[in-house]
């Protein structure tokens, strides 16, 4: 399924098939006034249900019980390959090459049962160690897979719609105050970075101060940057993405809708991009002169060695300064809306429980303080 956006400011969702008849491909579509997760959600319903009455009126949908899953996948591939970006297809390959590997490129799709693919989630978690997180990425990677497989007749429903997986139970219950540094414990972080490289220690103080993704930082260009209001305004619209044997590139569409947004930017975080203007002026703002981006794996590498170096008993990764960043504006009292809005969370659980975590502190720390009237 695609979308395109019409003149009138809808969005046209469209999905193809191809007609037993003639061999031809068709199209059919559906409009909706917003392209949302529950849109996106009702649309891919409502074309399945489109395709599946034209070619009932046609052929007496028959399944094709010889396709084998490696077939599948290579004839999937090809059709997603026109409908998505090129970091999505690459991410899918990558999962569907191990699904086709681990199960077998000879076994038939007809043969795949939902008790059966539970079980191999199943596995991933807990006998090859997998994270949740993972999991769930290769459980949506099968799912459209498999409604591929229904719309050509290779299966007669979907089997991952009776899939439930067994997540593993210590993740969902991570403690809320492990996900964001305490302000000693951001101190020593950046410092550490900007004696490895002041660049580097820019770009996550950047994160810190903006509750950017690092996706979202760095991609940043200098015509994102609003110099016109006050305070500056910083504008996400994308995300950088990098394929392996290929140079980065600046991904139109963030990670969400809601991502698309522009962000406030307090006077340390104008200064950081003055202080980044002298060393670079064109391309992505973030980068050191002999490079073309700030690569992830990177940072986080010597953020590792930052943990170590201070005792810290977290997940240390780019991503902590997101966390760090809403646990401060929790801090400060700043409006749980306000804060959805500027990190770009439509509705994100992780922002609501660190949200209320802090301020449940902040308020028995100052409560303590009424014996003192």
């Amino acid at each position: 399924m695609w979308v395109e956006k019409t003149k009138d400011n809808k969005y046209k969702f469209r999905e193809q098939y191809k007609d037993p008849l003639t061999g031809n491909h068709k199209k059919v579509s559906v409009t909706f006034d917003k392209n949302t997760a529950h849109t996106r959600k009702e649309a891919q319903m409502v074309l399945e249900r489109k395709i599946g009455d034209k070619l009932n009126s046609i052929v007496d949908g028959t399944i094709k019980s010889n396709v084998k899953l490696g077939d599948l996948n290579a004839e999937w591939l090809k059709d997603y390959a026109l409908k998505v970006k090129p970091y999505t297809l690459y991410n899918a390959t990558s999962r569907s090459r191990r699904i086709v590997k681990d199960i077998g490129k000879d076994v038939l799709v007809s043969k795949l049962t939902s008790k059966y693919l539970t079980n191999y989630l199943n596995d991933l978690i807990y006998k090859y160690n997998l994270k949740n997180g993972s999991v769930k990425h290769y459980k949506e990677t099968l799912n459209v897979m498999f409604r591929y497989a229904v719309l050509h007749d290779y299966v007669k429903a979907n089997p991952m719609r009776d899939v439930s997986v067994d997540y593993r139970k210590e993740e969902i219950a991570d403690k809320i105050e492990e996900k964001y540094l305490e302000p000693e414990e951001l101190k020593n972080v950046l410092e550490y970075l900007y004696s490895r490289d002041p660049v580097y220690g820019r770009f996550c103080e950047f994160l810190y101060l903006t509750g950017m993704r690092y996706g979202e930082a760095a991609a940043l260009t200098w015509k994102d940057i609003n110099k016109r209001t006050k305070p500056w305004g910083a504008t996400v619209n994308g995300t950088i993405v990098r394929i392996p044997g290929k140079k980065a590139v600046k991904q139109d569409s963030p990670k969400t809708q809601s991502s698309i947004r522009t962000v406030d930017l307090p006077d340390r975080a104008v200064e950081i991009l003055k202080e980044q203007h002298k060393l670079v002026s064109d391309g992505f703002i973030f980068r050191t002169a002999g490079s073309s981006y700030l690569p992830e794996p990177t940072i986080n590498r010597w953020l590792r060695l930052a943990k170590e170096r201070f005792n810290i008993n977290k997940k240390v990764s780019c991503h902590i300064f997101r966390h760090t960043h809403i646990s401060k504006l929790a801090e400060l009292g700043v409006p749980i809306y306000i804060v959805q809005q500027r990190v770009g969370h439509a509705n994100d659980q992780t922002t609501k429980n660190i949200y209320l975590h802090v301020t449940r502190t902040a308020k028995e720390k100052y409560s303590n303080k009424l014996n003192l009237l």
